[in-house]
């Protein structure tokens, strides 16, 4: 990652822990594209931060990262609809964007 994620204690250990393992695991670094967003309603802007976006401009890549995630980590048991990670393009780009829940668990 561009950035030393270990040392920024503002983002929720479990997302702390699934970006670096996520680059670890596939000797991949990434580029942070959004982390808090002031006035933001959801995970992007809440305390420890919740929400990390990553550029990814490769569809077949960005299909493998959200499906190696999603089989590693449950976002919240209760809502299993609801993912950890998310390959799209919200206007801006095609990026990988993570999530995490008080409730989210690592399944290995």
């Amino acid at each position: 990652m561009k950035i030393d994620i270990k040392q920024l204690f503002f983002i929720h250990p479990k997302l702390r822990v699934m970006a670096v393992r996520l680059e670890r695991d596939l000797a991949a670094e990434f580029t942070a594209t959004s982390l808090f967003r002031i006035n933001d309603n959801g995970v992007h802007g809440m305390l420890p931060l919740r929400g990390l976006d990553l550029s990814c401009k490769h569809s077949f890549f960005g299909l493998v990262v959200e499906d190696y995630i999603n089989k590693r980590w449950v976002y919240d048991p209760k809502r299993p609809e609801m993912k950890c990670c998310i390959f799209h393009d919200s206007g801006q780009g095609y990026h990988l964007h993570f999530q995490v829940h008080p409730n989210t668990i690592r399944k290995d």
